[in-house]
């Protein structure tokens, strides 16, 4: 199943869920949301806050390649099919991704 997930509108998040793919859903959207570095006893758990001050393009390759690397640590039940960014114009700094993956 193909599921869509936009950091624009974050899922109504549920401590002990039974279902699966809103529990994928879920941690997706939490590492993408959470500064590498700021769990303890899981520093390597989340986004590398140094993709923030590149430019647009570099910040989006790295990016691409940061959560693909941490969705293959951290929740492997989901495969990145595809990103894209959404660009605000009142925001043009700012990264939005739009993320497709699949849960089998």
């Amino acid at each position: 199943m193909k599921v869509t997930i936009n950091s624009k509108n974050p899922p109504d998040l549920e401590l002990f869920t039974d279902d699966e793919t809103k529990d994928i859903v879920q941690n997706i959207f939490c590492i993408l949301k959470t500064t590498r570095g700021s769990c303890p006893m899981l520093r390597d758990y989340g986004m590398d806050p140094s993709i923030l001050h590149k430019p647009m393009p570099v910040a989006q390759a790295a990016f691409s390649v940061a959560i693909q690397k941490q969705m293959e640590e951290f929740e492997d039940r989901a495969t990145l099919v595809r990103l894209e960014f959404d660009l605000d114009p009142q925001h043009p700094d700012i990264l939005y991704p739009i993320m497709e993956v699949e849960i089998p």
